[in-house]
């Protein structure tokens, strides 16, 4: 006798977060209804959902069927670090690479193997992909969505050490991930820029041409900190910082450096010479380009946004000024730096503090912390003996986390 045919039903995902989406009602063997099952589901974190896979065959339709995917990102919309960090040795003692989906909890959700990799070379976009720089020189990409690090095709170049590498997703609609490459000066030259498209989409870059760009109108820094990527424009600081406008602009779209330099929000007097003077970076947060002045000795963050007014002109707006318990004060070039990440849907912000002023790997690993504005309070949720970069996920977690 053939079974009878199943049933279509309208589960609730709970509280209204979820959303409502058609499941297959499946037996779980009289345990507990599906509605209530499903609902139950939700509330837990991706990866020990995963894990509840295993449990049986109906479970595991429950936890695979797409539709849940999405009421479980509904759910828990917070998004993960991508934390590319140096923990491990090859038999020849070579540091490899382990990139890492952290929860706002410090939960690890999922570790991608990268390999070797230039440590001072990694770059990612908030989505989660990755650029990593071989010991060979080669690019390599790493999607989330991925098991491991794949090769650029046909991106056979071996990269001269004095170039860099930045990430971003350009504004289209097609939101094309691309990589500005920047040769640093030698001699007074003006830097030498290339742009690759990379088919992310498909894992490996089978189309990827390197196209020339312009020269930037003026010498940028191109090391973490001195870059960032918001809505389809990588910022950089000019090497001359005490310009009137100090900040360079690259339309990813466009592959075209704008003309006219961002002026940055008003700075403190410092002398150059100072060791304790404050430190500019720049981040990107919701959307919008942050230049982050880190006064150390005050122990202070301020974070200025650049945000839009109704008529269109942009403007610099001080939207936090944190207190940062920093070690080994008052000295900054001793002391630890903060990069803020990404703000919560709930407000707080997340930094990582890096281990040493300059914040490289061969200066040591940082602090995942969680700062929330309104108590003033943080919370160190993860650490990293080594690290070389940090990214946001914002992602369907539940898809990629392995059973």
């Amino acid at each position: 006798m053939a079974p009878p045919p199943r049933k279509r039903r309208r589960v609730d995902g709970g509280g209204g977060n979820g959303g409502n989406y058609p499941l297959v009602a499946t037996p779980n063997d009289g345990v507990l209804p599906v509605d209530l099952l499903n609902a139950v589901l939700l509330r837990l974190p991706a990866r020990p959902a995963c894990r509840l896979r295993a449990v049986c065959r109906p479970w595991r339709a429950v936890l695979s069927d797409p539709r849940f995917a999405a009421a479980h990102a509904a759910r828990h919309p917070d998004p993960h670090l991508v934390v590319a960090a140096c923990d491990r040795l090859d038999a020849g003692g070579i540091e490899l690479v382990d990139v890492y989906l952290v929860g706002a909890s410090g939960d690890v959700a999922k570790r991608v193997p990268a390999g070797r990799c230039d440590t001072d070379a990694v770059s990612s976009a908030r989505d989660g992909v990755a650029l990593l720089v071989g010991n060979d020189r080669r690019l390599r990409v790493l999607d989330a969505a991925a098991s491991a690090a794949v090769s650029l095709v046909p991106d056979g170049e071996h990269h001269p050490i004095n170039c860099s590498f930045t990430l971003g997703r350009a504004a289209s609609s097609s939101g094309e991930h691309k990589v500005l490459r920047i040769g640093t000066v030698v001699h007074g030259e003006p830097q030498v820029c290339a742009v690759l498209t990379l088919a992310v989409a498909g894992g490996r870059g089978q189309n990827a041409r390197w196209r020339e760009a312009p020269s930037p109108p003026l010498v940028v820094r191109t090391r973490r900190g001195d870059v960032a990527v918001a809505g389809g424009v990588a910022y950089f600081l000019l090497r001359r910082a005490y310009l009137a406008d100090w900040i360079a602009a690259f339309d990813l779209e466009a592959e075209q450096w704008r003309p006219a330099l961002v002026g940055g929000p008003p700075l403190p007097a410092w002398r150059p010479t100072r060791p304790d003077r404050p430190r500019v970076t720049l981040a990107e947060l919701g959307g919008s380009l942050v230049v982050a002045i880190d006064d150390h000795r005050a122990a202070t963050l301020d974070l200025w946004f650049l945000l839009a007014a109704g008529d269109g002109e942009q403007h610099w707006s001080k939207q936090y000024t944190v207190t940062m318990p920093y070690h080994r004060r008052p000295w900054r070039c001793d002391g630890e730096s903060a990069e803020p990440v990404v703000v919560l849907d709930d407000g707080r912000i997340v930094f990582w503090v890096w281990a040493g002023g300059s914040g490289g790997t061969r200066h040591g690993g940082g602090v995942m912390r969680v700062y929330d504005p309104i108590t003033g309070g943080h919370t160190d949720v993860a650490t990293a003996a080594r690290c070389a970069h940090v990214g946001v996920y914002t992602g369907n977690l539940l898809s990629l986390v392995s059973e």
